[in-house]
């Protein structure tokens, strides 16, 4: 024999309303799928801004593009320009262009 009767279904109701109103909980007796789970997570976003460096506005192209009477060495650019000069010495670095007067070819049977 039990000591003391269960609360009806109708009471918990309430009492987990009554809860969810305190503790500013969503209610969802129906136990519907809302993703207020993943709502409630802290926002990602400021944390990804404050872990990458901030990019500068003004780069050495926009510089040299406005300045074209000086002469800017791209630094970060210097060791690539460095092996494509190398590689085209070789014979390795990209076709030349054709010649747009040039006569077009004859076209073979």
């Amino acid at each position: 024999m039990a000591l003391y009767n269960s609360p009806s279904l109708k009471r918990l109701f309430k009492l987990y309303e009554s809860s969810c109103k305190i503790f500013d909980t969503v209610w969802n007796p129906e136990n519907v799928r809302t993703g207020n789970k993943i709502l409630r997570r802290k926002l990602k976003g400021p944390a990804v801004i404050k872990y990458y460096p901030a990019t500068p506005s003004v780069k050495l192209k926009d510089i040299t593009k406005e300045f074209p009477m000086f002469y800017f060495r791209d630094m970060d650019r210097e060791p690539v320009n460095m092996m494509n000069e190398v590689r085209r010495r070789r014979g390795k670095g990209p076709p030349r262009k054709k010649d747009a007067g040039a006569a077009p070819a004859k076209k073979r049977r």
